[in-house]
């Protein structure tokens, strides 16, 4: 049994400071890097669901966008290149977009939000089958997804472990896991720090990385098939993004990081594709399906 201050990954408890932003800060795990927040699960939880609510309408906005959908499309196409089209569950769905998409090109969707007003949204407006809970807590049945997707979800997470196992448990042998988050030993989270909007206390509780990630995934029962990073940031989040022809400038000068970054696995996100064993057996028992409603 891990103890209160140990890691949750290595068990370690040789912790040292690491970033601090508006008076919070995060501490890093000496053994396997592992960034955490310094700050209460329930001080965190009441700071996110308070920004996720304030941000609704941006995400009704932003997530239905054309080259969004495009990007779900190939994210799509590659967990169908491992398993097929079959059943898909998101994990932290938003308002829908990635399952209104899936739905499209055949697949038989369902989702857990935890923030209610985002999961109406998909279900009332889009139709989609979403819940409004945790992974933790949907009592979903085992091995009975043959693709779990998680964007942007890990890093709000103070039991991580947990829900990767329940995610894992949910998958059937042989089922694929996506996910994705921030990258903690990026190019842009060294150079920028907490001038970078993604490394905030108060937002993400975890910040993670390529070797972090695949420790996860080990503890969780899944096998790593891939691992990738990119993208390279060089001004502070508050300077916002250059316009017309300082863009392009601004472009071509990351460029040549850009390429490094994803060689070296230092971009500012990092994606994980995993495979349950298929020899494995579902990890829970006494649990009823999700449904629609």
């Amino acid at each position: 049994m891990r103890g209160p201050d140990e890691c949750s990954l290595c068990h370690g408890t040789d912790w040292r400071p690491s970033w601090e932003k508006a008076g919070r800060r995060y501490r890093r795990c000496g053994s396997c890097g592992f960034v955490v927040a310094d700050i209460s699960a329930t001080e965190f939880a009441r700071l996110n669901q308070e920004t996720f609510e304030g941000l609704f309408e941006h995400y009704v906005t932003r997530s239905y966008q054309p080259r969004r959908l495009q990007r779900y499309h190939r994210r799509l196409a590659r967990l169908e290149a491992r398993v097929g089209v079959g059943r898909l569950l998101e994990v932290g769905a938003n308002v829908g977009a990635f399952l209104f998409v899936a739905r499209e090109r055949g697949w038989r969707v369902e989702g857990v939000e935890p923030v209610d007003r985002c999961a109406r949204f998909a279900r009332e407006e889009k139709g989609l089958p979403v819940r409004s809970v945790t992974i933790e807590a949907a009592k979903l049945a085992p091995a009975s997804f043959d693709a779990v997707y998680s964007h942007a979800v890990l890093e709000h997470l103070t039991a991580p472990l947990d829900a990767l196992e329940a995610m894992t448990g949910a998958l059937r042998p042989g089922g694929v896991l996506y996910l994705d988050t921030v990258n903690a030993r990026s190019f842009t989270a060294r150079r920028l720090g907490p001038a970078w909007k993604l490394i905030d206390p108060a937002l993400h509780h975890c910040l993670w990385s390529p070797a972090t990630l695949r420790i996860a995934c080990a503890r969780a029962g899944l096998e790593v098939l891939a691992v990738r990073t990119h993208g390279v940031r060089r001004r502070p989040s508050a300077e916002g993004r250059p316009r017309g022809w300082a863009r392009v400038g601004d472009e071509l000068a990351k460029l040549p990081w850009s390429v490094v970054a994803r060689a070296t696995g230092r971009g500012e996100l990092v994606s994980i594709l995993a495979r349950r064993p298929r020899e494995a057996a579902p990890t829970s028992v006494g649990v009823i399906p999700m449904t629609s409603t």
